[in-house]
């Protein structure tokens, strides 16, 4: 499924971050261009043969989304990882556009990023944040108005993520009634969201005539710690701990019971 070429491109996005994280912020623009020129005329991002399904994942938490959600569907097939390199590679472009205050270039960059994965909520999240500054506030709503429901590619997190984002947006339009209900909303999947609950006091000071915060700052997608059980995202108290491709996981014993022998075959 994957060329020679796209399994080189999938190290050089890794390069790339490391680059990214370390501050070297030309080092990793450069590979990243390097890499989407490459992309291919006829990209496919999953393909399915007799044994299962083989995906280009960009990381452990999608895998166990995925996993996760087929096996609610009761659907049971083989999944195999594949690393993910050109969706990747665009979606960090349009980050770093965002960063530099280019905001008509990310839009470029995460359009056609999510060409490629038409499914993935991350580009929407990121296009949301450079419409915002563009000015373009109900075009960001729309965005994430788009996201209203889990599935096999959008987690609980993502969607509570995008209700806050919806909240954020409200905010900055001076609708506090809609504001406040969006995250409301988001504290039904995420009860524990810092960001919800501080987003909801700074409404009631908006309310009491206090001043508005001119910066936006968007909501920032990070996985669980091991704290939480990391398909369900609830708090981990008993269940396994295991090490996918050197990371440690952690999956509450609900969930390990819900997941067979089979959903567990997966390689690079």
């Amino acid at each position: 499924m994957a060329s020679e070429v796209e399994i080189e491109d999938v190290t050089k996005v890794e390069a790339a971050l490391e680059a990214l994280t370390a501050g070297k912020l030309q080092q990793g623009e450069r590979l990243l261009q390097e890499v989407v020129a490459n992309t291919p005329e006829a990209y496919e991002n999953e393909e399915a043969d007799g044994e299962g399904v083989a995906i280009k994942f960009w990381s452990m938490n999608e895998f166990m989304q995925y996993v996760s959600w087929m096996q609610d569907q009761g659907t049971e097939r083989a999944v195999k990882w594949i690393g993910n390199a050109y969706p990747r590679a665009y979606y960090y472009l349009g980050f770093l556009c965002v960063k530099q205050q280019q905001y008509a270039q990310a839009v470029e960059y995460l359009d056609k990023g999510r060409s490629l994965e038409p499914e993935n909520p991350k580009f929407l999240f990121e296009k949301a944040q450079a419409l915002i500054h563009l000015g373009n506030k109900e075009g960001a709503l729309a965005l994430y108005d788009q996201v209203v429901e889990t599935g096999p590619h959008v987690s609980q997190a993502e969607l509570a993520m995008a209700r806050r984002g919806r909240g954020f947006v409200l905010i900055e339009m001076g609708k506090l009634d809609d504001a406040e209900a969006a995250f409301h909303a988001s504290l039904e999947l995420d009860p524990e969201s810092e960001i919800a609950l501080s987003e909801l006091k700074y409404i009631a000071h908006l309310r009491q005539g206090g001043p508005m915060v001119e910066d936006f700052e968007s909501v920032e997608t990070t996985g669980p710690d091991l704290s939480s059980c990391a398909i369900c995202g609830k708090d981990y108290e008993q269940g396994v701990m295991i090490t996918v491709e050197g990371r440690p996981l952690t999956i509450c014993k609900r969930c390990e019971r819900r997941l067979t022998k089979k959903w567990w075959q997966f390689w690079k």
